[in-house]
């Protein structure tokens, strides 16, 4: 038994993995929140209601993973692959993602507001029904971009009409 002036039991520290090879790995109710995954291969994974809360995740590849359900707000993604990836009902508020590769990545009912996406491949996504409102697209290859029909790498590259 405690005496009352024992300091407080302190929390366990969040779970840190190097190298770890959880190919085609399911992960249901789990809590990874503040944990650190760096070269992992997580590679066809399933993950189902899980709390991934400030996960930091470096050099991993997640490619053809699905992650269904999953809270990952605060999160840093770097250096990682996600090709081929499914993600569906995912909370990634104020998420960091820098030099991912999402390419052929579906993602539904994703939640990324806040977030900062650099150095990420999105070419040939198809984005629908997806709130843009106050985005910021900086320095970016938009060769073909099109918007609702529109190209857009043809309208900045006009000349804007001589006014008389």
């Amino acid at each position: 038994m405690a005496e009352k002036n024992d300091p407080p039991a302190r929390a366990p520290p969040p779970p840190r993995f190097e190298h770890a090879d959880l190919r085609k790995a399911a992960f249901h109710d789990v809590d990874l929140s503040g944990a650190s995954l760096d070269d992992a291969k997580l590679i066809s994974a399933r993950a189902n209601n899980v709390n991934a809360t400030g996960l930091n995740l470096s050099d991993a590849d997640l490619s053809g993973a699905q992650l269904t359900n999953v809270k990952a707000r605060g999160a840093s993604i770097d250096d990682a692959d996600l090709a081929d990836s499914k993600l569906v009902n995912i909370d990634a508020r104020q998420i960091a993602i820098d030099d991912a590769n999402l390419a052929q990545a579906r993602l539904h009912d994703v939640d990324l507001s806040g977030a900062w996406l650099e150095d990420v491949n999105l070419s040939d996504a198809r984005i629908k029904n997806v709130d843009l409102r106050n985005a910021r697209i900086e320095d970016c290859n938009i060769d073909g971009l099109t918007i609702d029909g529109v190209r857009v790498d043809e309208l900045l590259t006009q000349k804007p009409p001589r006014r008389g």
